[in-house]
């Protein structure tokens, strides 16, 4: 089983009102990889980053990823006020595979026309 985490995107945030610190919270909408949400992301310490750069890729967890950092990301960003969801599938054709390892996968999205 793979999963994937998708959180809204932080957005500027002034209230004349209501003073914050920060000027920063989620937005609510325009869902993207937990880690593109700008959201908190320190659970994920020691989670290795492959030297990857093409814009297409997207990342999953593998079950034992899942286990280790998903979950511990989830309840991080939930807990930041972030809306989270969480897509699982079975597996991934292997020509979609950029790069594995154990916690982690990276794969191209589907091409048009096929899912």
């Amino acid at each position: 089983m793979l999963y994937r985490i998708l959180a809204d995107t932080i957005t500027s945030w002034v209230d004349a009102d209501i003073p914050r610190d920060d000027g920063e919270r989620p937005s609510g909408t325009r869902l993207r990889g937990g880690w593109a949400s700008g959201g908190p992301c320190s659970s994920l310490n020691g989670l290795r980053l492959p030297p990857l750069n093409n814009p297409r890729l997207r990342f999953w967890y593998t079950a034992e990823g899942w286990r280790v950092y998903g979950r511990a990301h989830w309840a991080e960003l939930r807990e930041a006020g972030h809306t989270v969801r969480v897509i699982r599938v079975k597996n991934a054709p292997g020509s979609r595979v950029a790069y594995r390892d154990r916690y982690q996968l990276a794969l191209l999205p589907p091409s048009p026309g096929r899912r």
